[in-house]
């Protein structure tokens, strides 16, 4: 069995909308954020994530996924709320594939989560997503 070679993450950035300009392949990201609001529980969320990784050959298992950051404090087995799943091309290792996924979540109580790119078994970046409620509510 041939080991893949992990691909390297440039960016990982969550956003509400991507573009892409189909004329030059250009992406912009509209909205970025790292914080959601949310009145009643659970949550249901849906955004984008864009991704933009490099020096792979040949066809990459990628995969995205969110975890409640109080799972990896604890010793439990570590299970996601979502995750999703796909391949990438990399014509050459030179190559930088950029990609977004239009994901929808349902985090089911207010906390800190871990959204996760993954190459087969392996994390290639993480980001912190705060899920709240609105600016002078409280949890309850």
């Amino acid at each position: 069995m041939t080991e893949i070679q992990k691909p390297y993450c440039l960016a990982m950035v969550l956003c509400d909308a991507v573009h892409r300009d189909a004329a030059t392949g250009k992406f912009t990201l509209l909205g970025t954020f790292n914080r959601l609001h949310s009145a009643t529980w659970p949550c249901q969320s849906r955004f984008c994530v864009y991704f933009c990784v490099t020096d792979a050959i040949g066809t990459i298992p990628i995969g995205l996924r969110f975890i409640d950051s109080d799972a990896l404090l604890s010793d439990d087995d570590i299970k996601p709320i979502a995750e999703f799943t796909g391949e990438i091309q990399f014509p050459d290792p030179l190559a930088v594939v950029e990609g977004v996924l239009g994901i929808e979540v349902q985090f089911p109580k207010a906390g800190m989560y871990h959204c996760e790119l993954f190459a087969g078994d392996e994390v290639l970046l993480s980001r912190r997503l705060a899920v709240m409620p609105p600016p002078g509510e409280t949890d309850e």
